[in-house]
C-alpha cells in the first residue's frame, strides 16, 4: 500500500522536460517517447554530434531510493556491455538538474504495440511465428551473455524495416549458473531470473500478434486463448510450453527447434 501511495505521489509531482528544453548544455528536447520501469524516455537532438538520440533519465521515485539508483546504472552497464544490432547502442551519460539520465541510438521504425493497436495490423499465424523467431534470436544473445531481460513485451519490440530490434532493459539481470526455475509456490513468471522469464514473455508477445487476427463476436461468453483462437495444434503447443501451462522449455534451441518446425510447413 505503501509502494503505491509512493509511486502515485510520485507521478504528480514528477515533471516532464519540456520540448525544446536544452538538457545538460547539449541535448535538445524533441518529444517525450513513454515512460519506463526505471525512466522517462525522451527523443532528443544531440547539438554536438548532431543527430538524434533517446535520452533515458531516471524518475523521481527511484531516484529517491538506493534500490532505484542501482536498478538504473545496472541497466545502463547491461546496454554499454551489448554489441548487437538488434540492440541499441549506449553512448555517454550524465545528470541534469541532479537527475541522472544516458544517451542511446533513436531506432527508427514502431513497436509492436503501435502496429498492433494504432496502424491495425493483423497478423497470420506464420507471421507472428516468424516474427517471434527474430524475438527469440535476441532474447538467445542475451541468454549467451548469462542476461535474462524479463520484460518481452509488444511495446518493447520494435520493427524497424525487416529487423526486430529490442528495447529496455529496465528490469534485465544478470543470471548465474544457479538460476533454475523458482519452485517455490507463489511466482511471478514474469519477473524471475531464468531463461523461462523471456520465454513466458514470449508466449504473450505470440498472443498479442495472434489476437490482432481475430474479430470478437459480440454477447460472446469470454473463453481462453486456446477457444477463441483459431491456430494449429502445434502452434498452441508452443505457447502453451512457452506460458509454462505444459512442461517449460529448458533453452532457447528448444524453442527455436519447435518454431522452425511450425514456420517450415
Amino acid at each position: 500500500m505503501f509502494k503505491r501511495l509512493t509511486l502515485f505521489a510520485a507521478n504528480i509531482i514528477e515533471s516532464r522536460f519540456l520540448q525544446n528544453e536544452i538538457i545538460a548544455h547539449r541535448y535538445q528536447v524533441i518529444d517525450h517517447l513513454g515512460v519506463g520501469s526505471y525512466g522517462n524516455s525522451y527523443l532528443v537532438f544531440d547539438q554536438l554530434s548532431q543527430q538524434k538520440k533517446v535520452l533515458k533519465a531516471l524518475r523521481i521515485h527511484k531516484r529517491i531510493t538506493m534500490s532505484g539508483k542501482s536498478g538504473f546504472e545496472i541497466e545502463k552497464k547491461l546496454l554499454q556491455s551489448i554489441k548487437h544490432r538488434g540492440f541499441p547502442q549506449y553512448f555517454e551519460d550524465g545528470s541534469y538538474k541532479g537527475i541522472p539520465f544516458y544517451t542511446m541510438e533513436y531506432i527508427e521504425g514502431k513497436n509492436f504495440e503501435q502496429l498492433i493497436f494504432q496502424d491495425g495490423h493483423k497478423y497470420s499465424e506464420q507471421e507472428a511465428f516468424k516474427i517471434a523467431n527474430d524475438v527469440l534470436a535476441l532474447i538467445n544473445y542475451l541468454h549467451e551473455q548469462q542476461l535474462i531481460h524479463r520484460d518481452i513485451r509488444i511495446p518493447n519490440v520494435i520493427a524497424n524495416g525487416s529487423e526486430i530490434v529490442l528495447i529496455d532493459l529496465g528490469l534485465a539481470r544478470q543470471c548465474d549458473q544457479d538460476c533454475g526455475i523458482n519452485k517455490k509456490t507463489k511466482r511471478n513468471l514474469r519477473k524471475e531470473v531464468n531463461p523461462q522469464a523471456d520465454f513466458y514473455g514470449l508466449g504473450h508477445f505470440l498472443l498479442f500478434l495472434l489476437y490482432s487476427n481475430h474479430s470478437f463476436p459480440k454477447k460472446k461468453k469470454e473463453s481462453s486463448w486456446e477457444e477463441e483462437l483459431e491456430i494449429s495444434h502445434q502452434a498452441k503447443r508452443i505457447i502453451s510450453k512457452l506460458l509454462q501451462i505444459e512442461d517449460c522449455y529448458e533453452s532457447c534451441a528448444q524453442v527455436r527447434s519447435d518454431i522452425n518446425t511450425l514456420i517450415e510447413k
